[in-house]
């Protein structure tokens, strides 16, 4: 009796503790096994399997796949980084925006034209530092890290201009940075943006030749003066170059290479008379035995170094023939009354873009074939001038929509090395085999790499959108598969896990993208392991950007004409041609033994009246 007491009594103690634990006497027991070696390994296989299931069977490096859209995460990511640059402003940290945020700016941040964009500083101490405030910003599309180069794509009536380049080009005007803007459909686009720009205090300069608003740019103001070979050597080659089908011609490279130091020449011997401009070069170019006249002539030592390739091969006339002839094809597209008039003269445009500056180059598409190698050549030693030259205290936007339309040999080192030095290019296209076409393959694929920041819109061409498809990826997918079997006049249904891929983007929806759609690749939407994850956007621009644009229009007539009246194009007349020739033949004259039996000029006579 006493022993069934005593048990009893343990019995009670026993569940006393486990109600004391907060738990059953069942459930302690099994809590007591797990204490012990064989129960703990037990225990982490299953919080093991429990992880497993919660990862779908194992990490991201055991899927299939792993191409996804931005998430959140992703969004506020790229939402800060945007915010963080806008307040440094730094030359090669560039953020722009689709959808204006509102921006309040201090008034020591707020730019003024011909002066740098003012850089943030560190506080005082014991100050609050000043920022740019940025806030309303819900429905903005950040375009962060810009100045590593941004590519929008997209066919006849995607939306690429209205939807990413135009708003764009409004937020580097909001921000008070220098812009560079080509318009190959003069002046469609500049008139909705020039107002912007004179609205917040920009100053407005336009090149565009054949157009009375057009301002002054001289090839040869930039060459410091008859000494300065290495700007001669890089304007000529510029010129030569985009003046050959887009720099994949076939020719003798003896007579390109010996068209480019002639050319190089004189410009330099341009420099040494009061006539520094492109009549005076073709004009010598054209005069009878050139060099003869150059050998006989005392030139500066630079200038004379740079004709002595001419003056070894003057025994071999057909060969002087043939280079001369190269050299003056070149200046002979510049002889047209109204292309001269911008091209002669002091130079009136910036060449040095600081803080409120826009710089618009526009087209006569009339006349593409003869100004748009003209162009480029002025659009190169522009931003040359400014990323390479000096060193900027804040970056350059370079817009150039229909990129297509303007070759550009230097525009992959711009993409890939100038960005450092505060150079930022925004490229549109239709599609790859449209930039293929004037660029070749290999250089338009580093076109296409060389900027991180991708826009894509429908490209209205099926081969094109492979390409973006496959870019994007593919992404994983985990599904259960149902299946069905009898026997033994039983049905049974039966469930697995099934694991495939697919395109994250189709190359046919590419195809489908209705106007205003894109596909966005920015290095800002990132997270700790993914950068550059692409995000789908239905860009609609708000009322009161919309109006914006609507109001420069409105203004670009008024603009035009005060430009026009500010301006100061000289008509070019036979008596001024004449007076350059005539200067020529004076202080250049043939030897005294050569002058009775000069030979006639030895380049075509189409060239000899220019």
């Amino acid at each position: 009796m006493a022993r069934s007491q005593e048990v009893n009594s343990s019995a009670t103690s026993t569940e006393k503790t486990s109600t004391v634990n907060g738990m059953p006497p069942e459930f302690a027991a099994i809590a007591n096994q797990l204490f012990t070696p064989t129960g703990g390994i037990i225990a982490a296989c299953a919080i093991g399997m429990v992880f497993l299931s919660m990862n779908g069977g194992g990490n991201s490096k055991n899927k299939l796949a792993n191409a996804h859209w931005a998430n959140g995460a992703e969004l506020a990511a790229a939402r800060k980084k945007a915010k963080e640059q806008i307040n440094r402003r730094e030359r090669n940290k560039l953020s722009l925006f689709i959808v204006k945020p509102k921006l309040i700016f201090p008034p020591e941040l707020i730019s003024r034209p011909g002066v740098a964009t003012p850089n943030h500083e560190l506080p005082i101490a014991g100050q609050k530092p000043k920022v740019i405030q940025v806030s309303q910003a819900d429905r903005t599309i950040w375009l962060p890290d810009a100045n590593r180069g941004i590519a929008v794509l997209g066919g006849t009536g995607s939306g690429k201009t209205y939807g990413v380049i135009d708003p764009a080009i409004r937020s580097a005007i909001d921000q008070g940075f220098p812009i560079i803007l080509y318009d190959y459909k003069y002046a469609e686009q500049s008139s909705r943006i020039a107002g912007v720009a004179a609205a917040a205090g920009y100053q407005v300069s336009i090149f565009a030749p054949s157009f009375p608003e057009s301002g002054i740019c001289n090839p040869l103001d930039f060459i410091r003066d008859a000494a300065d070979v290495d700007m001669a050597r890089q304007v000529a080659i510029v010129l030569n170059r985009n003046f050959k089908s887009g720099g994949k011609g076939s020719e003798d490279p003896f007579f390109t290479n010996s068209g480019d130091q002639l050319i190089q020449a004189v410009l330099l011997l341009a420099k040494t008379t009061p006539y520094p401009d492109i009549i005076f070069c073709a004009k010598a170019l054209g005069a009878n035995n050139l060099p003869a006249r150059v050998q006989n002539a005392n030139l500066p030592t630079w200038v004379e170094t740079s004709f002595g390739q001419l003056i070894s091969m003057a025994d071999s006339e057909k060969t002087v023939a043939s280079v001369i002839s190269t050299a003056s094809i070149l200046f002979s597209r510049f002889m047209s009354p109204d292309i001269l008039s911008v091209f002669c003269g002091k130079t009136t445009i910036p060449l040095q873009l600081k803080g409120k500056q826009l710089l618009i180059i526009g087209m006569k598409r009339e006349k593409q074939d003869v100004v748009a190698p003209l162009l480029a050549t002025v659009l190169h030693m522009i931003v040359t001038r400014n990323v390479v030259s000096t060193k900027r205290e804040d970056p350059l936007l370079v817009a150039i929509d229909e990129l297509p339309t303007l070759y550009l040999p230097s525009l992959v080192q711009w993409l890939n090395v100038h960005r450092e030095d505060g150079l930022s290019c925004m490229l549109g296209f239709q599609n790859l085999v449209q930039l293929e076409e004037t660029y070749g393959k290999e250089v338009s694929r580093a076109i296409f790499g060389g900027c991180a920041t991708k826009a894509i819109f429908n490209p209205l061409e099926p081969e094109s959108a492979k390409i973006f498809s496959d870019y994007l990826g593919d992404e994983h997918l985990k599904y259960k598969s149902k299946s069905r079997s009898s026997g033994g006049g039983r049905t049974s249904t039966s469930t697995s896990d099934q694991e495939r891929t697919r395109k994250l983007f189709a190359p046919e929806d590419f195809l489908k993208l209705p106007q205003g759609n894109c596909i966005l690749i920015s290095p800002g939407y990132s997270s700790k392991k993914e950068a550059n994850v692409p995000r789908r956007c239905h860009i609609k621009i708000p009322k009161v950007d919309a109006e914006r644009a609507d109001k420069s229009k409105s203004k670009w007539e008024s603009l035009k004409v005060r430009l026009a009246k500010s301006g100061s194009q000289v008509p070019i007349t036979d008596a001024a041609i004449t007076l350059r020739k005539d200067y020529f033949q004076e202080h250049f004259p043939l030897p005294a033994k050569d002058v009775t039996n000069a030979p006639k000029s030895t380049i075509p006579a189409w060239a000899d009246g220019l």
